[in-house]
């Protein structure tokens, strides 16, 4: 997957969150990605006894209704994924999951949920997780293929993992937005409620909007800043400028292309006065959902780019080892050997650090891909990275 279709996928999921695009298009949309026949996108309570169907493939509505008043309950991948969702850490990262992961397929198979109903509509192969929400329940992803379908690798359930942060955040987002019967548009107050720094911006990186964690950012100068500027008697605006001239050039080229040429966006890091990089900026298309007297639901607000960013200082930090062990259940060496080798260090190179056998950190390390679901060491780079 490309990254323009990532960032395309990403921005229809905020949009459905703000009303803006169906939730069936996202489901669709999600589908087509992982090559799946069928699906479904629900909400429910922490109980999961009242859900709401958000995306669902062309099921009959018997087979619909069957499910929601019997086959949820006797659902086992669905129940055992819920399960495992509620013991771990709310601040893991999240992690998609195939058949037979806790659910073994000869189980799975003889289940009554698969013969009585999963085998006529097309459940035989599943990619997917139940995601916790937190206030705002769960939020179950199952996207199936049928039987004489390929079953769903590990490159899919990877290829998921990177939306379902934005699946989590797109959902609390419209918890918290979902208006009343007096509600009106919830405008600039649906930047506000992320938790993620945003600026609002016109093509001339005029500041339109900025949210208290990117002011917080603004102020304490990690290479951005809030620089105003006189437009006239007694009336300035706020321009959106970074330290470096070539990394100012690089976010005005994106929020241009972004704002007025149709493009999907882009990322790039900022520099600090050191020189080092201090924050990951990604600009794409403002929703048009999100902006007050845009008119319409769905699309883009023409002239305007949506920048979220995120400061990278924690992120060059291995993530505390005590937190990995209360995770993944790594002993203390594994956990110290993990941390060791955040930021590209080589297995030779942390055995000489720790005065141990190279074949003995092969062993840990080999302990620590299977304890945390990783494939490789690239991979659990990726992992400790999302932990921080």
């Amino acid at each position: 997957m490309s990254d323009g279709q990532l960032l395309a996928l990403t921005e229809e999921i905020y949009d459905a969150a703000a009303g803006g695009t169906p939730w069936t298009a996202v489901g669709k949309s999600l589908s087509s990605l992982l090559r799946a026949s069928n699906g479904w996108v629900c909400v429910s309570d922490q109980q999961g006894e009242h859900a709401e169907l958000l995306y669902r493939a062309d099921y009959p509505d018997k087979e619909i209704a069957a499910y929601q008043t019997y086959y949820r309950y006797v659902d086992l991948w669905t129940i055992r994924t819920a399960e495992a969702v509620r013991q771990v850490d709310p601040n893991a990262p999240l992690r998609a999951r195939t058949s037979g992961h806790l659910v073994p397929d000869a189980e799975y198979v003889r289940s009554e949920f698969y013969a009585d109903l999963g085998r006529h509509v097309g459940l035989r192969h599943v990619v997917g997780t139940v995601v916790p929400l937190g206030a705002a329940g769960l939020m179950p992803v199952c996207l199936h293929r049928s039987d004489g379908e390929a079953p769903f690798e590990q490159a899919d359930a990877r290829l998921l993992d990177h939306l379902l942060p934005h699946l989590r955040r797109a959902m609390q987002l419209r918890h918290r937005l979902t208006p009343g019967p007096s509600s009106s548009a919830p405008g600039t107050a649906a930047l506000d409620a992320l938790s993620t720094a945003v600026v609002v911006v016109d093509a001339e990186m005029r500041i339109l909007v900025a949210n208290a964690a990117a002011e917080a950012l603004a102020v304490n100068r990690f290479g951005l800043r809030f620089v105003a500027q006189k437009v006239g008697p007694g009336a300035r605006h706020r321009v959106l400028a970074v330290l470096h001239h070539d990394d100012q050039r690089t976010l005005q080229a994106l929020v241009r292309a972004t704002a007025l040429g149709g493009s999907p966006g882009g990322g790039l890091r900022v520099r600090n006065a050191s020189a080092a990089p201090a924050l990951a900026a990604l600009v794409s298309p403002l929703p048009r959902r999100l902006s007050e007297g845009a008119g319409g639901l769905s699309g883009r607000v023409p002239g305007q780019a949506l920048i979220l960013l995120r400061d990278l200082r924690a992120a060059s930090r291995a993530p505390d080892s005590s937190l990995l062990r209360r995770l993944f259940g790594l002993t203390q060496a594994e956990a110290e050997v993990a941390c060791a080798l955040y930021g590209g260090a080589t297995k030779s190179a942390v055995a000489a650090m720790r005065g141990l056998k190279e074949s003995t950190i092969k062993s840990q390390v080999d302990a620590i891909l299977l304890k945390t679901g990783t494939a490789n060491l690239r991979d659990l780079e990726r992992l400790l990275a999302d932990l921080r």
